[in-house]
């Protein structure tokens, strides 16, 4: 009711950018007592390393890319999110603060996010354990980076995670032969602005390593997936449309599909009961794929499952 009317009324211009910059820091939350933060940088991208106090329960090692449209979010605005997956997992989660508009495009951004998982690798304990994470353009920057590891002969992410992820940079267009969502009933995100924030995106000399749209680039994505989206988000077509490209290929998928909520609401960790539930189920996922039990045994008694069913034109 409060955030929508803002994004579809504020303008799609630096002096926005820089005023939500502001907004998000003053929101930013504290870290708490019982996970350790390490301060540096993460393949020369400045990040933290986040671990139990009591020192790691599992070998996992979690790559979190934030969301925020690629000009907002940040390690401090994601504190709670990332302390719930070292809660969830036992295990090592690393952020990075990648560069962001408006100084700088998606090609950047995507340039940090390997640069850091190609560090994350080399410092993890068990390279086979590393799993990467992300939430709208971190599920677009966590796609990408499976589809660079494959490109450039570094080992697959053991998991792959995406809440509400973007997955092309043209989601508002009617010529992809994907069902669109309609945008009255929308969660949070006002369709129309897309075509304005892509041209910030990825401006004229801006080349993206690889393909700008992680959806047509299924082939070099090989690890298991995770994948929530909300019922009525404009980005869930895609979601399920990965699903189908990558089950075609034998990959495995989970898709979960919420009602109810908003995009990219793991981010309330902590304060939504739906949040810590599916950031739970995430994390029971990335430990089976990297061949470790969770310590508790994650039930939602209120989920229907049934198989994901759609063709491909």
């Amino acid at each position: 009711m409060t955030i929508k009317p803002l994004l579809s009324l504020a303008p799609v211009d630096e002096r926005t950018m820089r005023r939500i910059q502001r907004w998000a820091g003053r929101v930013a939350r504290p870290g708490s007592d019982d996970v350790e933060v390490e301060v540096g940088e993460i393949g020369g991208v400045p990040g933290e390393i986040l671990t139990p106090v009591d020192g790691p329960a599992s070998g996992l090692t979690l790559l979190y890319l934030h969301g925020g449209g690629f000009f907002t979010g940040s390690i401090a605005t994601y504190r709670a999110l990332l302390e719930a997956f070292v809660r969830a997992t036992g295990g090592t989660v690393c952020a990075v603060d990648y560069r962001q508009l408006p100084e700088h495009s998606v090609a950047e951004s995507v340039q940090d996010a390997i640069s850091a998982y190609a560090d994350v690798l080399d410092r993890a304990v068990d390279p086979d354990k590393v799993v990467v994470a992300g939430d709208s353009a971190g599920g677009y920057l966590t796609m990408k980076v499976a589809e660079l590891a494959t490109l450039r002969g570094l080992r697959s992410p053991a998991a792959l995670i995406g809440f509400s992820p973007l997955l092309s940079l043209h989601p508002d267009r009617p010529d992809e032969n994907v069902m669109r969502i309609d945008a009255v009933h929308e969660a949070v995100l006002p369709v129309r602005r897309i075509a304005a924030l892509r041209a910030l995106w990825l401006p004229d000399g801006a080349e993206i390593e690889g393909s700008p749209d992680p959806l047509r680039a299924t082939e070099h994505i090989d690890s298991p997936t995770h994948l929530v989206a909300v019922e009525d988000e404009f980005l869930r077509p895609e979601v399920e449309a990965l699903a189908l490209l990558l089950e075609d290929r034998g990959v495995e998928v989970d898709v979960h599909l919420w009602r109810g909520q908003v995009h990219a609401f793991p981010l309330l960790a902590g304060r939504l009961p739906d949040a810590d539930l599916a950031i739970e189920l995430a994390a029971e996922f990335a430990l089976r794929h990297v061949g470790e039990s969770p310590a508790v045994e994650v039930e939602d008694a209120s989920a229907r499952t049934e198989p994901l069913d759609g063709e491909l034109a």
